[in-house]
């Protein structure tokens, strides 16, 4: 919220400050005392542009600042400029905007007391207020506002933003594809141009950095004999001639040599000289190697020269520097290569073209979409604050058109929002602007605002003199939708209607004074009864009578029932709220315990059957005693008969006798033992369930005994026959 308004030297604002509360702030006063001038300077801090005749006579430039308590939602929204600026708040600290403005209309903006740019100013104004005054109604009469209008109450942003960048690149590759094809439609005059240059460079092949060390060799090779003699001689006088420095130096350092032993001046001197030596030596061997380099070969000093010139004869061509040269070619050969691959590139093109095309068409379609499906609820919505506002019979009808195929696509999607309006029942509807009358159209942006203010959007609301042409009953109804919307975020109303201002929390009067010939403009905050005074002035004209004060007290009293009314309906509500969101969360919680117990439900459904491949315990085993014996009698018949099958080979009658006699005794053990476990299985199965119970799991384990008995005769009927076969061949 705004907490506190400081304006200077801003037209009839010598030195205005406002303390104002977080609830409805209203401001009265006659006509030209100075109240919209309040509303400039808050455009101001909103990136306005400054004028210089705003300056008052005498100032130097006009100063606007404001102080704002940021909500957690206001500190998200203004987080990106602020982190922009490196701007760190602390968690009770309030924001400060600073606008100033001198008299040639520039001037600088502040936030946090950290120099900025009026477009920073402007993109975090943008979230700490909002104004509405009567100058507003124009932009309901542009079309263009009508589509931005419906795309905020239908909360489109980021789709409109998907959709901007998608159609921003088609239209760059749409301008690309027309370029190429315009540039291969040239095609053989363009590629010959480009080969013929590309060949000139390729036959001088320039390197990058070659011009500057060429022409420094050249100023050198011009001087070859000047510069030759000088090394020779430098050579001679410091290294080879008889009384050569080095060798004086090496006399010398001899010398201090055999007294730095007694002397710490003659060590210091050995040092030095040491260092001298060593100095002329590398000396003489740089004016050998220079002697070398300065060294002309037959005709060097021709080529240099000619090169250079074909080198600066590029340069004039296609660039100042070496690099801009190599740069140059290497788009020449990119424009070749496409010129003689143009079908190639063009198809290529066109294809990405078309993909970005038909997926901007996409996105148009899914805007176009939500557009329709919002138009209707947007209409419905403000059709119920007009009702409020007392146009009973109001329609707002939002007309979306959508232009077919991709030329009909534009910056924002393919379609075109117009809002048609009748105030009266049985009129057919039309252009908002042509219908509206000014009371109405006060209304009807009254309205719009309540609804697209359903999100916590800005912190503070302006809203100056938008109940022009109403009154009565008109204006008592738009009072009470500002309190609404005051009840959610701040507003700040400038209005002449006593019934607006009696439901204000902080009440301010903007009155005209003239001190030593100067006017000035004062803001007083008012008290109980000061409000009364000024109500009963906007009720009976100059002169205040005891009617008018008795009217202005029962409007007082009139808006405070209102106000404790609204006030309890708010704690209802958030009572209510805060009822569902415990319900939600207990439901939430027994839904997530339902949840658990079905998943460890499943888990052991899906343990059971590896259990039960396991295997059997003693107690595993329940089925029914006739179960039991019916199994044996099978498996044994299948026993004997497989053990029959290795006794017809040819061998002895003894053998034969032996291995029948072992089958029979296996087949007697497997049945006895199936038996007793089938009949003790029986017996717990019938104490400890119904009779109902009893029968599905003795006709479920039936079938689980006669699979076992069935594999376990057919294991032991092996084993026989194995045994006995081998009894035989022994």
């Amino acid at each position: 919220m705004l907490n506190y308004l400081h304006i200077r030297g801003l037209a009839l604002l010598d030195d205005v400050a406002l303390e104002l509360e977080a609830g409805m702030n209203v401001l009265t006063g006659e006509t030209g005392a100075g109240k919209s001038i309040i509303v400039d300077a808050l455009t101001l801090l909103r990136g306005a542009r400054g004028r210089g005749n705003l300056v008052r006579r005498g100032a130097e430039a006009a100063r606007v600042e404001a102080q704002f308590v940021l909500g957690e939602g206001a500190r998200r929204r203004s987080a990106e400029v602020l982190d922009e600026l490196g701007i760190e708040l602390e968690a009770e600290e309030g924001l400060v905007l600073t606008r100033v403005v001198g008299r040639s209309g520039r001037g600088r903006s502040a936030i946090h007391a950290s120099l900025a740019t009026l477009s920073a100013l402007e993109r975090l104004g943008e979230q700490l207020i909002d104004i509405c005054s009567q100058h507003e109604h124009h932009s309901l009469t542009h079309v263009s506002r009508h589509l931005e209008l419906l795309d905020a109450y239908a909360e489109l942003e980021a789709e409109v933003l998907a959709y901007g960048e998608v159609y921003t690149r088609w239209r760059e590759c749409e301008r690309a594809l027309a370029d190429l094809r315009a540039r291969a439609s040239q095609g053989a005059a363009r590629a010959d141009y480009l080969r013929f240059q590309l060949e000139e460079i390729d036959r001088v092949n320039p390197e990058e950095g070659e011009y500057e060390r060429l022409r420094d060799r050249l100023s050198l090779l011009r001087d070859a004999h000047r510069w030759a003699s000088f090394a020779h001689q430098a050579q001679t006088v410091l290294y080879e001639a008889d009384d050569a420095i080095a060798g004086r130096l090496a006399v010398l350092l001899d010398e201090a040599r055999r007294g730095a032993g007694t002397s710490s001046v003659l060590a210091e001197m050995q040092d030095q000289l040491a260092a001298a030596q060593v100095a002329c030596e590398e000396a003489a061997a740089a004016a050998s190697r220079f002697a070398g380099e300065v060294e002309l070969d037959p005709g060097e000093l021709d080529i240099a020269e000619e090169r250079l010139h074909e080198l600066e004869s590029l340069r004039r061509k296609h660039g100042g520097t070496d690099e801009e040269l190599l740069a140059h070619a290497d788009a020449m050969r990119r424009e070749l290569e496409e010129l003689e691959n143009a079908d190639d590139h063009v198809a290529a093109l066109a294809q990405r073209e078309r993909e970005l095309r038909v997926s901007a068409e996409r996105l148009a379609d899914a805007l176009h979409e939500r557009r329709a499906s919002a138009s209707a609820r947007l209409a419905e919505a403000v059709e119920r604050e007009l009702k409020a506002l007392h146009i009973p019979g109001a329609r707002l009808e939002v007309h979306v058109e959508a232009t077919p195929g991709g030329a009909g696509l534009g910056a924002h999607g393919r379609d075109r929002v117009e809002f048609l309006f009748s105030a009266n029942p049985g009129e057919p509807v039309a252009a908002l602007t042509r219908v509206a009358s000014g009371g109405e159209l006060s209304r009807v942006l009254l309205a719009m605002k309540g609804v697209l203010a359903t999100g916590d959007h800005v912190t503070t609301y302006v809203f100056d003199e938008v109940d022009s042409g109403v009154g009565g009953a008109v204006a008592e109804a738009i009072g009470q939708r500002l309190y609404r919307a005051a009840c959610e975020r701040q507003v700040l109303c400038i209005t002449h209607l006593p019934q607006i201002a009696a439901f204000a929390d902080a009440h301010f009067r903007v009155e005209k004074l003239t001190e030593g010939g100067r006017t000035t403009t004062r803001v007083t905050r008012l008290d109980e009864a000061a409000r009364v005074e000024e109500l009963a002035r906007m009720l009976g004209g100059a002169r205040v009578t005891a009617s008018a004060r008795e009217h202005a007290a029962q409007l007082l009293e009139e808006a405070r029932k209102y106000r404790r009314k609204e006030q309890a309906r708010g704690r209802e509500l958030a009572a209510r709220l805060a009822a569902e969101s415990t319900l939600s969360s207990k439901r939430l919680a027994a839904k997530a315990s339902k949840s658990s117990e079905r998943v460890r439900a499943t888990k052991a459904a899906s343990a059971e059957p590896q259990r039960a491949a396991k295997p059997a315990s003693p107690k595993a085993p329940r089925r029914p005693a006739k179960t039991s014996e019916a199994t044996p009698v099978k498996t044994t018949a299948k026993t004997s008969e497989t053990s029959e099958k290795p006794a017809a080979k040819p061998s002895g009658a003894s053998a034969k006798r032996k291995e029948a006699k072992a089958a029979s005794k296996t087949s007697a053990k497997k049945s006895s033992a199936k038996k007793s476990a089938s009949q003790s299985s029986a017996k717990q199965s019938t104490s400890q369930s119904s009779a109902k119970q009893s029968t599905s799991k003795s006709t479920a384990k039936k079938s689980t005994s006669k699979s076992t008995a069935k594999t376990s005769a057919k294991k032991s009927a092996k084993q026989s026959a194995k045994k006995s076969g081998e009894r035989a061949r022994a």
